[in-house]
C-alpha cells in the first residue's frame, strides 16, 4: 500500500506497536522474500476458508497478524516439527507483556496451521518414549559443556559431552512443581489453559512472592516438560500479565544468538540462601526460549551461570 493515509485498524493486532517501532530493515534475500510472500498469500487464503480454526475468535483482522507471523517464521527459521533453537530476535523495543503475548500468538497460530515449530506436543498423546533436550551449561569458574538429556516417565538418561552415559532411575515418576504440589507427566494435560485459572494454580500456596513462584514454575514447565501448545501459550499469557519484568533488546545467549532479554528482580530470596535473579533470553518471532541465566542480586549485570537451550523435542530412543 502506497497511499499516505493508511487505515489504522490494519495494525490492530498484538505486537503491532513493536512492529511500528522497528524502523527500516535491510532488504531480504530474494529467495527468502519469495517464500515469505507465498506463505502470506497462503495465510490470507486460509483466512477466507469457513473451517479456519481461529476465525471465530479473531475475525478478519487476525489475518494480518498471522501473515506477519508467517513472514517472521520464513525469515527466521525453517518450519520443523521440533525445536531447532536458532535465529535472531526482533530489533524493536517492546514491553514484557508485548513480547510474551506475541509468543503466545505465534504458538497458537502454529497449531491453527497444523504446524509446531516450538517442539511442543500434547503430553497425553506423546507416543515416543523420551522428551529430549540439548542444553549448553556454563557455571562461573568452570568450562561450558553441552549434554543431551532424555527424560522418560520413570528415569532420566544423560549423554554428556565427554561421551559418558548417566542413567538416573526415578521410581516416583517425572513431575513438575505447580503451586504447592507436583504434577506428573501424564497429568500435564489436566492443567488449565485459561490464563487466569493457570495463574491461580501456579501461585497457589506461595510462601513468599506469588509472582516469583509463578515465573519460576512457568519457566520449569516451558524448558523441560512436554507441554501442549495450548498450555505453552497459556503460560506465556500468564507471564505477560506478571509484574516486575524488565526488557532489553539485542542480548546474546551463550552461543552468540541474539534475542530479547526479560529479567525479574526479586526482593525476597528464592530458594533459601540464594540471592540470584533470573534472566530469560527469548525469540518472540518463533515463541522460543533460548536461555535462562542467573545473576547475583549483589552484582547486577554479572552472569554467574547459564542454561542455553539448543533443542527440545520427542525422541523414540536415546541412540
Amino acid at each position: 500500500m502506497t497511499h499516505e493515509n493508511h487505515p489504522t485498524d490494519l495494525m490492530d493486532f498484538p505486537g503491532a506497536a513493536a512492529l511500528e517501532r522497528a524502523g527500516r530493515t535491510e532488504p531480504l534475500d530474494p529467495a527468502v522474500q519469495a517464500r515469505a510472500h507465498s506463505l502470506i498469500l497462503d495465510a490470507i487464503t486460509a483466512d477466507a476458508a469457513p473451517a479456519r480454526v481461529l476465525r471465530p475468535r479473531f475475525g478478519r483482522r487476525r489475518v494480518f497478524a498471522l501473515a506477519a507471523a508467517v513472514a517472521a517464521i520464513a525469515v527466521g527459521a525453517a518450519i520443523v516439527p521440533v525445536t531447532d533453537l536458532g535465529g535472531d530476535g526482533p530489533a524493536a523495543s517492546a514491553s514484557a507483556s508485548e513480547v510474551f503475548t506475541a509468543m503466545a500468538d505465534i504458538t497458537l497460530s502454529d497449531v491453527a496451521n497444523g504446524q509446531t515449530i516450538t517442539g511442543a506436543v500434547n503430553a497425553q498423546k506423546l507416543t515416543e518414549a523420551y522428551w529430549k533436550t540439548t542444553i549448553r551449561t556454563w557455571v562461573e569458574g568452570d568450562k561450558a559443556h553441552t549434554d543431551d538429556t532424555y527424560l522418560a516417565r520413570d528415569k532420566v538418561v544423560i549423554k554428556t559431552q565427554n561421551g559418558r552415559t548417566v542413567i538416573k532411575e526415578n521410581p516416583n515418576g517425572a513431575s513438575w512443581p505447580v503451586g504447592a504440589g507436583q504434577v506428573a507427566w501424564d497429568d500435564l494435560y489436566t492443567l488449565p489453559t485459561r490464563p487466569d485459572a493457570l495463574r491461580r494454580a501456579l501461585a497457589a500456596g506461595a510462601k513468599g512472592s506469588a509472582a516469583e513462584q509463578t515465573v519460576r514454575q512457568a519457566g520449569d514447565l516451558l524448558t523441560d516438560a512436554p507441554v501442549s501448545p495450548k498450555l505453552r501459550a497459556a503460560l506465556y499469557r500468564v507471564l505477560a500479565a506478571t509484574p516486575g519484568a524488565v526488557v532489553k533488546e539485542g542480548v546474546k545467549d551463550g552461543t552468540g544468538r541474539t534475542g530479547t532479554q526479560i529479567s525479574w528482580k526479586w526482593k525476597e530470596k528464592w530458594p533459601v540462601h540464594s540471592d540470584h535473579n533470573p534472566n530469560w533470553i527469548v525469540q518472540p518471532s518463533t515463541g522460543r526460549l533460548l536461555e535462562r541465566n542467573m545473576e547475583p542480586g549483589s552484582k547486577p549485570g554479572h552472569i554467574s551461570q547459564r542454561d542455553t537451550y539448543l533443542f527440545a523435542g520427542p525422541a523414540k530412543t536415546t541412540g
